[in-house]
């Protein structure tokens, strides 16, 4: 025990004694600790840096939304099932740009083509189907929510369809359903009896040889339940749908009556159209149609 603790003596004085030795260790003590601290700040400059790019990116993605971003959203919108006519969309779910696009206008293809021959478009029809275009569009409800709709008009007045649509959607407009005629069976009875709005079949004039310019695509009813077509037989009235006889009385008090100078009025007027309200002979209230040079 005691020669040990000689050895560890001498060894320590031999460090004190020996020129430089103290110094080394010193400096190697010095060495280490500067470079774990270097280590230190650079690994801290790092993960600063990583956070900044963190910052940076959310910062981004908040106030400029990617390219890639938007681009997404679309692709979910238009895969979603919730878009299909007649549907019910939640509009808080989605953009004004989604919601703007689902306003369009296309050509018929062969789908739609075989979808309405037959029905709306009979083996008579000499309206090409290149003059017939489909228009998709949004509305709001009896139920004061959004739905989808769609219609064919003529080419002439598609443009004017969706910017008359648009503005009715935005003020909020109650129109209850829109449909293709054809899902029932183009009957137009039947279509007015169920309230569905609605533009192009090639028809005659209810109890006439005359051709309606629904035939052209160029006239279109909106809530024909609520504001039906009136006329006198034989010293008869005849009101259609017959279940619409109750709102033959203009001066009744009714949201969804279409008057001169209301909001819809306006909105197809102020682009050309006509409306059967207005008519002399007979009473059209659902009925707005614009005959053009084209």
């Amino acid at each position: 025990m005691k020669r040990g603790s000689l050895i560890l003596y001498g060894i320590l004085l031999f460090c004190v004694l020996a020129p430089g030795c103290s110094n080394r260790s010193i400096e190697t003590s010095d060495e280490l600790i500067t470079q774990d601290y270097i280590m230190n700040i650079d690994e801290e400059d790092l993960l600063n840096e990583d956070v900044n790019m963190i910052i940076n990116e959310e910062e981004h993605m908040n106030n400029n939304p990617s390219v890639s971003e938007a681009n997404q959203e679309k692709a979910l919108a238009y895969n979603s099932m919730d878009f299909t006519v007649g549907s019910i969309i939640n509009t808080a779910e989605y953009s004004r740009e989604i919601l703007d696009s689902l306003f369009s206008i296309e050509e018929l293809d062969q789908r739609l083509i075989e979808r309405i021959t037959g029905k709306s478009y009979k083996e008579d029809a000499d309206i090409p189907y290149g003059d017939l275009r489909y228009i998709r569009l949004l509305h709001m409800g009896f139920d004061g929510l959004t739905h989808v709709g769609e219609m064919i008009v003529n080419k002439a007045i598609a443009d004017d369809t969706i910017e008359i649509f648009k503005e009715l959607y935005d003020i909020e407009y109650p129109i209850e359903k829109i449909l293709l005629i054809d899902d029932y069976d183009a009957d137009d009875l039947k279509s007015m009896a169920d309230n569905n709005s609605s533009a192009f079949n090639y028809r005659f004039i209810e109890g006439t040889t005359r051709r309606s310019v629904h035939s052209d695509g160029r006239a279109i009813d909106i809530n024909p339940l609520y504001n039906p077509y009136v006329r006198t037989v034989d010293g008869k009235q005849e009101v259609l749908p017959e279940n619409g006889a109750e709102y033959v009385d203009r001066d009744k008090d009714n949201a969804y009556y279409i008057r001169k100078d209301d909001p819809c009025y306006k909105a197809f007027v102020s682009r050309g159209f006509t409306w059967g309200g207005e008519w002399k002979n007979s009473k059209d209230y659902q009925h707005f149609e614009k005959k053009t040079s084209n």
